[in-house]
């Protein structure tokens, strides 16, 4: 589909609860500034995901952090509330705590150095937002830029374009809960919780971020029950796309899903088979004024999406 429609779907919104808590039902007036954070829900808003888009340093969550929610579980959580006070006053947030972390340092927190809505898009089946947070950045970077798909019912897809001025080394860091787990052949995230269930995959090319270790951090110490988890390129890099998908579940489901990295001349995403039906995912990486490819699959916006729906045979009679 070609110029997809405005979304309708996104939730932007500001903090307004107790300290360390979130205002679940998100009840949130549609004029109220973006300044906290954005939310991609699904239809029913059984699963949701929000990144936390205030840098100010007394915001209450962590800044370009995430926090996925689903049938009433908190499959990642984001720092914040008072350990995230504690490891500021511990110096802790610079590196151990944030989301994207180049030659071992974070984003600088700063009032005005917050992530800005660039790209909203969505169409029947998925919604999309992207952000610019190269301000936060800057000293480190030339240029970040997140964006976030949502295919229903249950993936998000996160892809970071980071551009440095010189070969730099790149790490995602997560802080998932416990017992999470990180699976020996694929090398991606696997957690099983009493009410939900999450996989982390990064397809990637050789030489880029592709598998997830588990790591001691300082962090271990400040944020309850949770473990850190990493994944960085083994060498230095001046650019990098980042491509992550999550994919969540109902606690007891079984799903059967593979993964393949996509490039093209302006585009990249990735091909995902749910129970071998293939979703294709791409995000645009040339000029706006041009039709984007990947694999013979045009889009006109930001973001493209095909899935495949297997016809329904005329019932017998």
């Amino acid at each position: 589909m070609k110029g997809p429609l405005i979304c309708s779907l996104l939730v932007f919104g500001c903090l307004r609860a107790a300290e360390g808590e979130l205002d679940r039902r998100l009840n949130l007036g549609a004029t109220e500034i973006p300044r906290d954070f954005v939310v991609l829900p699904n239809a029913t808003n059984a699963v949701q995901f929000r990144l936390f888009t205030n840098a100010a340093s007394e915001a209450r969550h962590l800044f370009n952090t995430f926090e996925i929610e689903a049938h009433g579980e908190i499959l990642i959580g984001s720092p914040g509330g008072e350990p995230l006070r504690r490891s500021l006053r511990q110096s802790l947030a610079g590196g151990e705590l944030h989301n994207i972390l180049v030659n071992g340092k974070g984003p600088e927190l700063a009032n005005s150095n917050g992530l800005v809505v660039v790209e909203k898009a969505s169409a029947p089946g998925w919604s999309y937002i992207g952000l610019d947070g190269s301000l936060a950045y800057r000293g480190l970077l030339k240029q970040f830029t997140r964006a976030i798909l949502h295919v229903e019912p249950d993936l998000f897809i996160i892809r970071d374009h980071l551009v440095a001025g010189s070969p730099s080394s790149f790490q995602m860091r997560m802080h998932p809960p416990s017992a999470t787990r990180v699976d020996a052949i694929w090398r991606d995230l696997r957690l099983e919780l009493p009410r939900a269930g999450l996989r982390v995959h990064a397809p990637a090319i050789q030489k880029q971020p592709r598998h997830w270790e588990r790591i001691d951090s300082l962090a271990d110490g400040i944020l309850e029950n949770t473990v850190t988890v990493q994944l960085g390129a083994t060498n230095a890099l001046g650019e990098v796309n980042l491509l992550t998908v999550f994919a969540t579940h109902r606690a007891g489901e079984t799903r059967e899903l593979a993964f393949r990295l996509l490039e093209g001349n302006n585009a990249i995403g990735a091909r995902i088979h749910r129970e071998g039906l293939p979703t294709l995912i791409a995000f645009r990486t040339g000029p706006a004024d041009q039709t984007a490819s990947l694999t013979g699959f045009e889009f006109g916006g930001p973001v493209g999406v095909s899935i495949f729906t297997p016809k329904k045979r005329p019932s017998a009679k």
